[in-house]
């Protein structure tokens, strides 16, 4: 699949700085016990958060975030947190930056329902609950766009916990992949998506040590 690779460990990610790779995925497996402590969660117990932060402190700030939210099991929760930070420090690695943009959202509504492309350099997502990011294939990127809702094309869809790195169209304009969320209004689903960017003008303003944030 042109532009497209799909990779068996988490160093196959830094295959995103080829020139012609528009999105790697990490088709990897997850800890049953971490599956099983996020299906049982009361989908208004699942955490939803953003936070800009260096990434030497990133692990402080989730505990945090993370303490806020009714996360029964603490080993389980450290299990997140391991996750969330090693995802993280693989895209600043990707991207030789310091700072990172980590949002841990709960979604349960149409929420980037339309077909589009990022305005960023690259962005990492995985699905941690619920059904996965959709996109298609560059030859049916134009009709996505186009058509939006009406699409009825080849469409594909990320596994759950599939970790997937896109470019967007600020590093090349007029590429990157053509994605979208899945449609969940009216059917009571939920999902716990993780996405992670470059700091940006529209990032938070960064958490700081000295601040009860990180305490």
């Amino acid at each position: 699949m042109s532009g497209v690779k799909i990779c068996k460990t988490i160093e196959g990610l830094n295959s995103i700085n080829r020139t012609e790779m528009e999105l790697v995925i990490w088709r990897r497996t997850i800890s049953t016990s971490i599956k099983d402590w996020i299906n049982c969660m009361d989908s208004k117990n699942l955490p939803n958060f953003r936070i800009l932060v260096n990434l030497s402190d990133l692990t402080h700030a989730l505990e945090s975030k993370l303490k806020k939210f009714d996360l029964k099991v603490e080993k389980m929760r450290g299990q997140l947190i391991d996750d969330i930070y090693n995802l993280a420090s693989k895209f600043a690695d990707i991207n030789q930056c310091e700072d990172v943009d980590v949002r841990l959202q709960r979604i349960s509504n149409d929420a980037c329902w339309k077909f589009h492309r990022d305005v960023v350099k690259t962005r990492l997502l995985t699905t941690y609950c619920g059904p996965s990011t959709e996109w298609v294939k560059n030859k049916y990127s134009e009709k996505a766009l186009l058509e939006q809702r009406e699409y009825n094309g080849p469409l594909e869809q990320l596994r759950k916990f599939d970790v997937a790195v896109f470019k967007g169209n600020y590093a090349q304009p007029d590429k990157g992949i053509v994605h979208r969320s899945p449609s969940i209004v009216n059917t009571g689903i939920t999902r716990l998506m993780l996405c992670i960017n470059q700091r940006t003008d529209t990032s938070p303003a960064p958490l700081d040590r000295g601040k009860d944030d990180l305490i």
